[in-house]
């Protein structure tokens, strides 16, 4: 009898793991959390103009901010990561964008579907760029009334990134990207990420990033992100944070390797106290070069304007 409990209770165990860990949990991955922002760039002394960028096939309107310079010689279309949106915390998006404008460069930063201001699809769910790169062609068409016949930069962080080389494989009007720890491997990524929400070791995660990858279309693309960056005949920038434990630097590595297009900088390590590193904890340098090295970063994109 005792054995048949215990039997039953094991049962029991295993069934309610199968439907947390294989069921409810992949198809959490999927969805955008989608924060509206905090502040605007008028916190950093900037003059900017809310706009809605209309998606008339799907019956989507995306909310963006557009910030004219004087004197324009380009413009960038900054585009942030999952879960985040054209504020931008993680990256210090604001600051950035006060630093564009006064090299007399314009910026439009897009909230992508399903995020700040934007507007929502059915599923609510992240496509890691495989549907958000329709924003990147949509806002293009604005950026093209606002300021035709400049060169257009894409800058992409995390998820961003993936959207712009997406939209760059689509044959998306753009002069080049510049990427910052950019996503080329959705599984390895996600599973980072989990670990940083929930402090479980990668063992136990590792069914659950399977299950959302093979039932719930994680990084559902073919070709891959990685093989899609190798293909990409427009100049691109590749900012990578050298101890990322998200988006890992094998794969920036790889892809620079396989693609003469791509000029390559690594972001040296960060000490384990400084205080960017701290604040995101299990998310490591992940998304943080420009808070940590901004001189730097600007530098190295400076070397890509025209």
């Amino acid at each position: 009898m005792l054995r048949k409990i215990l039997g039953g209770g094991l049962a029991l165990l295993v069934i309610l793991w199968a439907v947390l860990f294989l069921g409810y949990l992949p198809s959490q991955l999927m969805k955008a959390e989608g924060p509206s922002f905090i502040n605007t760039p008028d916190s950093v002394g900037l003059e900017f103009d809310d706009v809605s960028i209309p998606l008339t096939d799907e019956d989507l309107t995306l909310s963006a901010w557009w910030m004219p310079a004087e004197d324009a010689k380009a413009t960038i279309l900054f585009v942030h990561g999952a879960n985040a949106n054209k504020e931008d915390f993680y990256f210090g998006a604001l600051d950035f964008y006060k630093a564009m404008v006064a090299r007399n460069v314009n910026v439009l930063g897009v909230d992508l579907r399903n995020h700040g201001g934007s507007a929502k699809t059915e599923s609510g769910n992240l496509a890691y760029g495989a549907e958000e790169y329709r924003d990147i062609i949509a806002a293009l068409t604005l950026i093209e009334t606002q300021s035709p016949d400049l060169p257009v930069y894409g800058i992409g962080v995390s998820m961003g990134g993936a959207t712009l080389i997406e939209a760059a494989s689509h044959d998306a009007p753009l002069n080049a990207l510049i990427l910052v720890d950019p996503l080329l491997d959705p599984a390895s990524a996600t599973l980072a990420g989990m670990q940083a929400i929930t402090g479980l070791p990668a063992a136990l995660l590792r069914p659950t990033v399977w299950s959302a990858t093979t039932f719930f279309g994680l990084g559902e693309t073919d070709p891959s992100l990685s093989e899609k960056i190798g293909r990409l005949s427009l100049p691109i920038l590749l900012i990578q944070d050298i101890d990322d434990p998200v988006t890992q630097a094998s794969f920036a590595r790889a892809a620079a390797s396989a693609n003469d297009n791509i000029s390559y900088v690594e972001m040296p390590a960060v000490a384990a106290d400084h205080p960017v590193l701290i604040e995101a904890e299990g998310w490591g340098t992940h998304a943080t070069a420009y808070r940590v090295y901004p001189e730097q970063v600007l530098a190295e994109i400076e070397r890509v304007l025209p």
